[in-house]
């Protein structure tokens, strides 16, 4: 498989991710609701966490269209950085990042005579 579709799969995996994992972590906050303060950290953990992982697909898509290696890797140091707010989140995060290293985007090669 070419690195470049790996890339778009991984993609796609992110913005699938972002997409379910915000229902998903309201809903399993339902139970809490009887505590209100650990519900307001828990909510406030799970507002912070998607908005790394909204920031890192931004970069994420941007990278993969622009065919540029910073923007793969600032994305998969978002993700990174994102990951702390739920540590159970690195389970999908972690191999992720993995195919962002392996997939990166190419780099343009410069002459080496003019």
């Amino acid at each position: 498989m070419k690195k470049r579709k790996l890339l778009l799969i991984n993609s796609i995996l992110l913005s699938i991710y972002l997409i379910g994992s915000l229902p998903y972590y309201l809903i399993a906050n339902e139970e809490n609701s009887r505590f209100v303060l650990f519900s307001t950290i828990y909510v406030a953990f799970v507002l912070i966490h998607e908005a790394f992982i909204a920031g890192a697909l931004i970069f994420q898509w941007s990278g993969y269209i622009k065919q540029k290696r910073g923007l793969i890797r600032f994305s998969s140091f978002i993700m990174f950085l994102g990951g702390f707010a739920f540590i159970i989140s690195f389970v999908i995060l972690i191999p992720i990042m993995i195919i962002n290293m392996i997939s990166k985007g190419k780099r343009k090669k410069k002459p080496l005579i003019d």
